[in-house]
């Protein structure tokens, strides 16, 4: 044990420290906190740091000295339940990430690893440290620097640093998009995958910082690098800085692949550049874009309506015209989604509820195909008059 305080603060917390070994690196963790500058004089300590030292040596003779004898009767039969009790948790290795091991195996990412560092020096194993904060992050979520305390409690004796895992963060971004693409042709190992569906939505997340970050200017190509943490329109209506993702699912809901933009991108904007690298990665084969209103634009539409692939998308009815509102409100051509039998949008409202006769007639949906020949106003068309005397 031994005393630590920030030498430069003016009025310093004293701390009794432990250190901790992982491997060849050794930790520190404050065990006891004595107290402030300032309350230690308060309390009538005339010098504070001589008190500190005196209750240092004090903790560790009596970490020294101290012997229990005790006689401990175990029942078998009985099952201990978890506490939070430092007594109760074990110190065994955790054997339990063998499972993780094997899917992880099967992805074959050891063999990507490889490749992208066989003509590199690197002073640390890239595939180690992503296989530790998959495996941590899935097992025991927090931070990258909070994560290395775990490097312990794993059965195989891993050894790297916070430093090495940021300049891994380096080689992970340089090799993003082939890294998105491996992990999907290689999870056909492990899970069929149905890519004959994909649904494209956007999330942001917020930083807790009171400033974006500024656009950078390229000194040789004079090009503007846009800052990454920008000022948009939060899902939280948060007034922070955010950075957006887009991501692209297959049919059974599992991730395909994945984009970062920033904060003050339109998100409709986004969809046709991920979706780029999705038909890249599934090597051209016929999909159907499916996403929400908000990721709906006309130019979307025409993008998903080439190359043999297709789009369903949400629309307001109430800004569809006239003509398409009483072509979806009048109960011709509606059919039920599970047989295709005509049903009436007034069947679906009248049938019995309570009648178990009906359960599948409750649990069912009715739906209604329009064909289109011609341009049809969708009600996203509005005509402005400027005050220059222009019309938009």
């Amino acid at each position: 044990m031994k005393l630590w305080y920030d030498k430069k603060s003016k009025d310093p917390t004293y701390f009794i420290q432990m250190g901790i070994r992982h491997g060849k690196k050794v930790t520190c963790k404050n065990v006891c906190r004595i107290g402030k500058h300032s309350e230690l004089l308060d309390a009538g300590h005339s010098d504070p740091l001589a008190y500190a030292k005196e209750m240092v040596v004090q903790y560790n003779d009596k970490m020294n000295s101290d012997t229990v004898d005790t006689q401990i009767t175990i029942n078998f039969k009985t099952k201990l339940s978890a506490t939070d009790d430092l007594a109760s948790k074990s110190t065994l290795l955790n054997i339990g990430y063998f499972y993780l091991q094997k899917i992880y195996s099967d992805l074959k990412l050891k063999d990507f690893f490889d490749n992208i560092s066989k003509d590199r020096k690197y002073i640390f194993n890239a595939n180690d440290i992503n296989r530790f904060l998959t495996f941590d992050r899935i097992l025991a979520p927090k931070s990258k620097y909070a994560a290395l305390g775990d490097l312990a409690n794993f059965y195989e004796n891993l050894d790297f640093a916070y430093h090495d895992v940021l300049r891994f963060m380096d080689v992970l971004a340089d090799n993003y998009d082939s890294y998105l693409s491996h992990l999907y042709e290689n999870s056909e190992n492990i899970v069929k995958r149905d890519t004959s569906i994909c649904y494209y939505d956007c999330t942001n997340y917020y930083f807790e910082i009171e400033q974006s970050d500024d656009d950078i200017i390229d000194e040789k190509t004079g090009d503007i690098i846009p800052g990454f943490r920008k000022y948009g329109i939060s899902k939280e209506h948060r007034p922070n800085p955010i950075v957006q993702m887009g991501l692209f699912m297959d049919k059974h809901g599992i991730p395909l692949t994945m984009s970062l933009f920033p904060g003050n991108v339109n998100e409709q904007k986004t969809a046709i550049s991920v979706e780029r690298k999705l038909i890249k990665s599934l090597k051209n084969k016929k999909i159907i874009y499916c996403a929400d209103a908000g990721l709906s634009s006309a130019s979307l539409r025409l993008f998903n309506d080439l190359g043999g692939r297709a789009f369903i998308v949400a629309q307001s009815i109430k800004k569809l015209s006239a003509e398409l509102q009483d072509k979806i409100f009048n109960d011709d051509g509606y059919k039920l989604l599970s047989d295709d039998s005509l049903k009436t949008i007034g069947d679906m409202k009248t049938f019995n509820i309570h009648d178990e006769n009906n359960s599948k007639l409750y649990n069912d949906k009715i739906y209604k195909i329009i064909e289109v020949d011609s341009l049809v106003d969708l009600g996203l068309f509005e005509e402005k008059t400027l005050s220059n005397g222009k019309t938009k």
